[in-house]
């Protein structure tokens, strides 16, 4: 019977005490991860700041930490690029909108002359943070509630423990992930006037940021396990919207481009989702980009081909 009490005494005076002050301490976490402490953002700002030059860069979530190669584009266009791409885009447009402003303070972001931003956030229709200006209404008692759970916070950190390499381009090093397609393909798009708003917000962003980069809005490509599809007419409202935004904005439509890339057409291009390339799919999908992007960068006089670079230059 003496053990039954000492052992309650033990759960109301230690034990219960422990697990709010430890529930309050995850609380803090959440609320204060508007600076997401993930090492693969330390390794950019490093990058950039042993770069002699950053003429061009790459922005956006893991599609392009995957799929886009700055190091092919810069071979192909004969000017330096970046890959500051993020997974999940920091988790937040808001994060990562503040991670690229930091970016932008190492380098002189007035000789930037072209911005890719590649983002999903059109497709994926559970991703509730699509809407950068859009503001959330807090209700009584959210202010205890974790956004998170605590098994994702811990997936969380395994993903940084697990740092993956990146080249002196801020690409992935293939030899650096295991890819192994597991998901089953889907096909989501987000309403056409929420993803022209979410698309042109981020083009007003981007060029107050780089006052003289062209900036190309770059919808990626996905694998969903047909030969084809037909996403014309999403393509059509979407880009009708996104330019009609922009000219009641701003009077710097001719300085922004948005482009939709063709989907993978086969299994061997893709490495752990449909939205991952795996160094094919990388070398297929820059290909296709630095195809649509030779008139923009024509106009400028800084398109070089690659039969017109030697062979040991990046």
């Amino acid at each position: 019977m003496l053990s039954m009490v000492n052992a309650s005494r033990f759960i109301n005076i230690v034990a219960i005490p422990l697990v709010l002050v430890a529930y309050a301490v995850f609380i803090w976490i959440d609320h204060n991860r508007d600076q997401p402490d993930d090492p693969e953002v330390k390794v950019h700002i490093q990058n950039v700041k042993n770069s002699d030059s950053v003429d061009a860069l790459v922005f956006g979530g893991s599609n392009a930490v995957y799929s886009l190669s700055s190091e092919l584009l810069s071979y192909n266009t004969g000017i330096n690029w970046y890959n500051a791409s993020l997974d999940d885009e920091l988790d937040g447009i808001k994060n990562y909108k503040n991670f690229i402003r930091d970016l932008s303070a190492r380098i002189d972001r007035t000789k930037v002359r072209y911005i890719v931003y590649s983002s999903i956030f059109v497709y994926s229709t559970g991703i509730a943070n699509a809407r950068p200006g859009k503001r959330v209404k807090r209700v009584y008692g959210e202010g205890i509630k974790p956004s998170f759970s605590v098994l994702g916070y811990i997936a969380y950190r395994l993903r940084q423990w697990h740092q993956r390499q990146r080249n002196r381009f801020g690409d992935l090093v293939f030899e650096s992930v295991k890819c192994e397609f597991t998901e089953n393909p889907m096909h989501e798009r987000r309403s056409e006037d929420a993803s022209a708003d979410f698309l042109a917000d981020m083009a007003v962003f981007l060029a107050s940021v780089f006052p003289n980069a062209s900036i190309l809005i770059v919808l990626p490509s996905e694998y969903y396990g047909v030969a084809s599809l037909d996403d014309s007419l999403f393509e059509q409202k979407v880009r009708t919207k996104f330019y009609g935004l922009l000219g009641q904005r701003h009077h710097f439509k001719e300085l922004v481009k948005i482009i939709f890339q063709p989907p993978y057409s086969s299994i061997t291009q893709v490495c752990d989702n449909q939205r991952h390339a795996d160094e094919d799919g990388r070398t297929w999908r820059t290909e296709n980009l630095i195809e649509s992007m030779q008139p923009i960068i024509s106009r400028r006089g800084a398109f070089v081909h690659a039969a017109a670079r030697p062979r040991d230059q990046p």
